[in-house]
């Protein structure tokens, strides 16, 4: 549990990073069959909430505007990383989301992650970029379930 609370945090500070109109996460498409984890009912979607409290706190703690709101799913059992991400290579692609952070250092961000991504089979993330607006998901390997069930955690940064 505190790889994921460390990797949640992790996601918070990348989102951060980003640079259209505002969607909200409930304007994201759901990976088909994918089921929303409930805050008080799953640890990872309260964990969420608080990440999202604290995001909100710091932001206004240092006079910073924007957002940044997050949700999980737990992932049909053998969904892998390539099909999440080509899922939302789809449905992203066509609405003028690019596959990426953005920004100067967008395609090195990219690599890198690719790279981590292919060696790696208990996290995988991934991140689109539109306008003020970034979208990182991160799958996880859910071990306290079934060994091919994972958790998809978007994470939605509005600046």
């Amino acid at each position: 549990m505190k790889q994921i609370a460390f990797l949640l945090g992790f996601i918070l500070v990348l989102a951060a990073c980003s640079g259209g109109t505002a969607v909200t996460l409930q304007d994201i498409p759901a990976y088909p069959e994918a089921t929303a984890l409930q805050p008080g009912a799953d640890p990872v979607a309260d964990t969420l909430v608080d990440n999202m409290a604290q995001d909100a706190q710091l932001r206004s703690g240092i006079g910073v505007g924007g957002q940044t709101t997050q949700m999980a799913y737990r992932l049909p059992a053998g969904t892998s990383w390539d099909q999440v991400q080509r899922f939302y290579n789809d449905q992203l692609g066509g609405t003028g989301w690019k596959s990426g952070p953005g920004g100067m250092a967008g395609n090195l961000a990219s690599g890198i992650m690719d790279s981590v991504n292919q060696g790696n089979d208990l996290f995988q993330t991934g991140t689109w970029s539109k306008g003020k607006q970034t979208l990182t998901l991160v799958r996880v390997a859910d071990n306290a379930t079934a060994e091919d069930a994972s958790i998809l955690i978007l994470s939605l940064t509005t600046n």
